[in-house]
């Protein structure tokens, strides 16, 4: 049977490892120099200021769907959407907006005895903010509307 400081010092060690955890499978992600590296003939042929946005993040009307994901990395959705204007290509780059919630409990029972803790941290994938929305022109396969919600 652990003793309370025994549970104290075990609740916190699950905790933290948990959270770390968590933290660390939200951050997990390419930068645009990883993303350059592993596409560096493609890189090369663009325009010195399309080289710059791509190192920047950045992204531009006219961009096709390589220089997109060259500069942003894999989009969080993807869809089509029928428009006035026809079909388009939508790409939406979310963050993901944790929530951490800590529960924690204990009992202690009447018949004998016996005392138990338990912890729980819990992450949402479901909670999400929308930085950047690309439409693409379906007939072109480029950029024609970039949406920041940064």
């Amino acid at each position: 049977m652990r003793l309370p400081s025994e549970l104290s010092n075990y609740t916190m060690k699950t905790l933290t490892s948990f959270t770390l955890l968590a933290f660390f499978l939200i951050g997990c992600g390419t930068t645009p120099k990883q993303r350059i590296s592993q596409n560096e003939a493609a890189f090369n042929s663009y325009t010195p200021a399309e080289r710059l946005m791509i190192r920047t993040g950045q992204v531009a009307v006219g961009f096709d769907q390589d220089q997109v994901r060259m500069s942003l990395g894999d989009p969080s959705r993807e869809a089509t959407v029928d428009t006035a204007a026809g079909k388009q290509i939508v790409w939406e780059y979310r963050e993901l907006k944790p929530s951490l919630g800590l529960s924690v409990g204990g009992g202690i029972g009447t018949r004998g005895s016996g005392v138990g803790v338990g912890t729980g941290v819990g992450v949402s994938p479901n909670q999400t903010k929308l930085l950047k929305r690309i439409v693409f022109d379906r007939q072109t396969g480029e950029v024609s509307k970039v949406e920041s919600y940064d």
